[in-house]
């Protein structure tokens, strides 16, 4: 199977500014688009943390992962951490992205983000949502995937960003390091047991990284598992998840359509065009 990678430019605004990004798609998910007639109607927004870029952490293993399971991937490098800029290069992406062929009929998202850039996909969730409601013509959000949000700074546990996870108004699945210092485990507990109680209607799963940490990173002394392991077993997970959304159209209903898959077995490789 190959995938391909897009090289796009991002415009956040109107003054110029051009952010590096990509779309990550297999050619599997472009020939699969044509023959329903239909093209490419999902994919997934996958957002950076504060300190990284689009290419940070396990973001790129992740990204060839989803799109060789089906799920064509964009991401972004958002050079500011500030909220409102990131939440305009998010959409800037998402735009960039359906000027290509391959993604030009994307409608539906699964939003997905790294420490800040999962606070960045809840906010853009809400905003999406509230879009559709007045307009069923707007892009749709499906679910959310949150790798290691910050529950609080390091340290500082009566800083809470709780709220925003109680705002959450979509299936959501939780991806978090046990030794994650920015999620304090009973903390974090409580708040899920309270997600769990407000939000029947929409499923949270909590996939735990045995001794991981912020960036879902095992120590070598761990004798619970290694990062390879792990991060493989997230990544499954994950494309689970994805799977459980995909026959999903706007109004819930589920579609006879088959899953995605990794289809015939083969090396991966790599095709970055671009723009």
């Amino acid at each position: 199977m190959t995938i391909i990678e897009h090289e796009i430019e991002v415009e956040p605004d109107d003054r110029g500014t051009k952010l590096a990004g990509l779309v990550t798609i297999s050619e599997t998910t472009i020939d699969r688009g044509k023959g329903s007639g239909k093209g490419v109607e999902l994919a997934v927004l996958l957002l950076h943390g504060a300190g990284g870029d689009l290419h940070g952490g396990h973001l790129d293993d992740t990204s060839d992962y989803l799109a060789w399971m089906g799920f064509p991937v964009v991401r972004v490098t958002m050079k500011s951490p500030g909220a409102p800029y990131r939440m305009r290069a998010a959409r800037a992406a998402m735009a960039a992205a359906k000027d290509l062929e391959e993604t030009k009929n994307v409608k539906r998202w699964i939003l997905a983000g790294h420490s800040n850039g999962a606070r960045v996909a809840i906010a853009l969730s809400t905003e999406m949502l509230e879009e559709w409601r007045v307009d069923n013509n707007q892009d749709i959000p499906l679910g959310l995937i949150l790798f290691s949000f910050p529950l609080h700074p390091p340290g500082k546990f009566d800083d809470l960003r709780d709220d925003e996870l109680m705002s959450i108004e979509l299936p959501t699945f939780i991806v978090r390091g046990t030794r994650d210092t920015f999620s304090r485990q009973d903390l974090f507990d409580s708040v899920i047991r309270r997600m769990h109680d407000a939000k029947k209607a929409c499923p949270v799963i909590v996939h735990d990284a045995m001794a991981g940490n912020h960036s879902l990173q095992v120590p070598k002394s761990s004798k619970d598992t290694t990062t390879d392991v792990e991060l493989d077993g997230v990544r499954t997970a994950v494309v689970n998840f994805c799977v459980s959304l995909q026959n999903l159209n706007v109004a819930g209903r589920v579609l006879h359509e088959e899953p995605a898959g990794r289809g015939a077995n083969g090396s991966t490789k790599h095709t970055r065009k671009k723009k």
